[in-house]
C-alpha cells in the first residue's frame, strides 16, 4: 500500500498548502523512503531554495535529515521534532495504516527560538563559499517548540481524520 491509495496526490498537496499556511514552514508529504510524493513548493525562507538549487546541498542536507527522520519515525512510531543539519527546525509526523508505515508528514525552513542557521555549514556542504546567505538569514523566522507540537497535534488529526475514513 501507498500514500496515494489513502488520497490522491491532489489532496496530499492541498493538505501541504494547508500545512504551509498555518505554519509557513516547508511543508512535504514523504513516502516510506523519505521521497516528496508531491511536486508542491512554497518556502519558509530564502535559504532553503538556495540549498535545494545545488545537488551538494539537496544531498548533504535535505536528503540526511529527511532519512533520518523517516528511519527515526519508521521505528517508534512517534512524531520527531529536532534540526536539520544546517540548524533547521524540522518535524515529521509518521503515517501508519494497519500498522504498516507509508511515510510522513511534516515542515522545516524556521529557527527554534535558541537556533541558528549554520551557514558556515551550508557553504561547506555545497562547496560554494559566498552564497549570500548573511542576507538572506532575515528571511528565517523562530518557532517555538510550543508552536512545533501545535503544528504536529493538527497533521495527527488530520491523519487520524483521513485513515478513518
Amino acid at each position: 500500500m501507498n500514500l496515494t491509495d489513502i488520497i490522491s496526490i491532489e489532496k496530499w498537496e492541498a493538505f501541504e498548502k494547508e500545512l504551509y499556511d498555518r505554519s509557513g514552514m516547508n511543508a512535504c508529504v514523504y513516502d516510506n523512503q523519505g521521497n516528496r510524493i508531491t511536486s508542491y513548493v512554497s518556502w519558509a525562507n530564502e535559504v532553503c531554495p538556495t540549498i535545494k538549487s545545488y545537488p551538494e546541498g539537496i544531498a548533504a542536507i535535505c536528503a540526511v535529515a529527511n532519512q533520518y527522520f523517516t528511519k527515526e519515525t519508521a521505528e517508534t512510531k512517534q512524531p520527531l521534532v529536532d534540526e536539520c543539519d544546517a540548524g533547521f527546525a524540522k518535524f515529521a509526523v509518521p503515517i501508519f495504516y494497519k500498522h504498516e508505515f507509508l511515510g510522513t508528514v511534516g515542515g522545516c525552513g524556521h529557527i527554534l527560538t535558541d537556533g541558528e542557521v549554520g551557514t558556515f555549514y551550508i557553504e561547506k556542504a555545497i562547496g560554494e563559499n559566498d552564497l549570500g546567505l548573511e542576507k538572506k538569514i532575515d528571511t528565517v523566522k523562530q518557532i517555538s517548540e510550543n508552536e512545533i507540537n501545535k503544528l504536529v497535534d493538527f497533521v495527527q488529526t488530520y491523519l487520524k481524520k483521513i485513515l478513518s475514513e
